[in-house]
């Protein structure tokens, strides 16, 4: 079978197991048979506009989001670099995040402070 059947089922895979379905409860919900829908995942099957509108149907997604996952795989990764400065900055910024998430677990805002009054720490 050609690349684009191959890379279609193994999106349909990862959209099955995203949903945490069995090819039995797809099958179902699909109204195709168990064995077809391990075909297609495997390649072995080149499944019909008709059965992609089936299948999306039953995992709740439209056609498109078969294909549009599937140009992903086969198009280069467009990655960049980070400097170490970058890292640098990440890592202040996380600190940053975990400091103001202790002072908000310390913080008591169960009752509201009336003007003036101060913290009983």
């Amino acid at each position: 079978m050609s690349d684009l059947t191959t890379r279609i089922g193994e999106r349909l895979r990862a959209l099955r197991l995203e949903r945490g379905l069995t090819q039995e409860q797809l099958g179902e919900r699909a109204d195709l048979s168990y064995k077809f829908i391990g075909e297609v995942e495997r390649g072995d099957a080149n499944p019909t506009v008709g059965t992609l509108d089936m299948l999306a149907t039953a995992l709740g997604v439209t056609i498109a989001e078969f294909f549009d996952k599937a140009a992903e795989k086969s198009a280069p990764a467009a990655g960049f670099a980070l400097t170490s400065k970058d890292v640098q900055v990440v890592r202040e910024a996380v600190r940053s995040l975990e400091h103001l998430l202790d002072h908000v677990e310390e913080t008591d805002y169960r009752r509201p402070r009336r003007r003036g009054q101060a913290s009983k720490r």
